[in-house]
C-alpha cells in the first residue's frame, strides 16, 4: 500500500434517487481538484476489476468498530493505517475527520462523516453499520 494522500469523506445515507453505490453514500465536498474529474469512478473501476480479492474486515478501534473493504492481502496493514490516520501522521490533501468522528462529541463532524474512501489505494472504510453493509454488498458488485 502506498502512503495515503486522497481520502474522500462521506456519510452513509439512503439516496433512493441515485443509482449504484451513490444511492447509499453522500460524498462530502473536498474542495480540491484531485477529488474531481472521475477520481471516485476510477477507483471504483479498479476495485471492481479485482473484486474477488476483496473482503470486509472488522477492526475494533478505540471505542468503535471500523469496517474496511479492502484486498485481503492488505488486511495486515489496516490496523497500522487506522492508527496513523487517527494520529494524523499522514499528510493528506484534505482533512479526514477520522479522529474527530472516532472520538465523538463534536456533531459538526459526526453528523456529516462516517465513511471514508482511500482513492489512491482503492479501499473504503466506515463506522460499523450492519444495515449499510447489506446494501453495500449489493451495490459494490459490478453490473453487467
Amino acid at each position: 500500500m502506498k502512503t495515503p494522500y486522497l481520502i474522500q469523506r462521506g456519510k452513509i445515507e439512503n439516496r433512493d434517487w441515485k443509482t449504484g453505490i451513490d444511492s447509499i453514500i453522500r460524498y462530502d465536498y473536498m474542495g480540491s481538484a484531485e477529488f474531481e474529474f472521475g477520481a471516485l469512478s476510477d477507483s471504483l473501476h479498479a476495485i471492481r476489476e479485482v473484486i474477488s480479492e476483496y473482503a470486509l474486515i472488522d477492526i475494533p478501534f478505540k471505542n468503535k468498530i471500523i469496517t474496511i473493504f479492502c484486498q485481503a492481502s492488505d488486511k495486515p496493514e489496516m490496523e497500522e493505517f487506522l492508527e496513523k490516520l487517527y494520529k494524523k501522521e499522514y499528510h493528506l490533501k484534505e482533512w479526514s475527520a477520522f479522529p474527530e468522528v472516532v472520538n465523538g462529541g463534536d456533531s459538526f463532524y459526526t453528523d456529516r462523516v462516517n465513511f471514508w474512501w482511500d482513492i489512491d489505494n482503492n479501499f473504503m472504510f466506515w463506522i460499523k453499520n450492519n444495515e449499510f453493509e447489506i446494501k453495500f454488498k449489493e451495490k459494490i458488485e459490478p453490473k453487467d
